[in-house]
């Protein structure tokens, strides 16, 4: 998956660093505990992103409690109360995002390179169709992208806009879903643009690899890779911004610092270490 989205810690003060590692943890543990321990290893930051965004807008308000890791008891770490049902939403979400990935992944890569996401779908399938009995909707939202995404893909030639917005629409309806009213829509707004910079993010990562293979990267539709680049980070510069934009409409019951911290540093931290990573493997 991808992981984009997270804090810049050195940005964040110590109290809601300590929150957000919380949520982290409390994802995780829903992970193992409705998935299995296998499961955990999924976790990411878009995922905890997720959670801690329909946590911050929820009615009933998450507090924390102390708690040891799942994976080292001698570790302590904070641990949600009051937050099952959105960190299980967020777990089922990861489960059947996770299967998709794997389908487009073995559909995308040879028999060879393809045999290990082979050997672990089953497995997801199995987690997948756990996380569909509980909320079938949030299947249909993805199953849907994958299959608008895969559409604009095969033609080729599609635009920036036309290619993010199967999975910026996704992360729209998932984000929001549940809520009504005007905080819905602040949501869905917000997941979209949220969606789409990531989407991008995920092409600038992949741009040279995907140049390489011939693979479908919408940046790759210029010629020259220097200017491919420069307009990669023009675009996700522009919607970071605007995703700045759609959270200062916003109104968070908690978390807004955390929100912001991501909203603002974490995106601009996320893209310099995908250029400087880039920078290093052509050393």
């Amino acid at each position: 998956m991808f992981g984009y989205v997270k804090i810049y810690k050195p940005e964040l003060k110590v109290k809601h660093y300590e929150a957000y590692k919380g949520i982290y943890c409390s994802l995780c543990k829903t992970l193992k505990k409705e998935y299995g321990i296998l499961a955990s290893f999924t976790l990411n930051y878009d995922f905890t992103m997720l959670a801690l965004t329909r946590l911050a807008f929820a009615k009933e308000c998450c507090g924390f409690k102390d708690s040891r890791c799942a994976f080292n008891p001698l570790k302590k770490c904070q641990q949600c109360v009051n937050g099952n049902k959105e960190l299980s939403y967020s777990a089922a979400a990861a489960m059947i995002m996770c299967y998709h990935k794997v389908n487009d992944d073995i559909a995308d890569s040879s028999f060879i390179k393809g045999i290990f996401k082979r050997i672990i779908k089953p497995y997801f399938a199995l987690k997948r169709k756990k996380a569909v009995k509980k909320y079938p909707a949030l299947d249909e939202i993805i199953s849907c992208a994958m299959a608008e995404q895969a559409e604009v893909e095969k033609r080729g030639n599609a635009g920036i806009d036309a290619s993010a917005h199967p999975s910026a629409k996704a992360m729209g309806e998932i984000l929001s879903f549940g809520f009504d009213g005007e905080t819905k829509e602040k949501l869905n707004r917000f997941g979209y643009i949220s969606g789409r910079w990531v989407y991008l993010m995920d092409a600038l990562d992949d741009m040279e690899a995907d140049r390489k293979t011939h693979s479908y990267n919408v940046f790759n539709n210029i010629n020259n890779e220097k200017e491919a680049k420069e307009k990669a980070v023009g675009v996700i510069n522009l919607t970071a911004a605007q995703l700045a934009h759609e959270f200062d409409k916003m109104e968070p019951a908690r978390f807004g610092e955390i929100l912001d911290n991501i909203v603002i540093d974490g995106t601009f931290s996320s893209m310099q270490s995908v250029l400087n990573k880039n920078k290093e493997e052509k050393k």
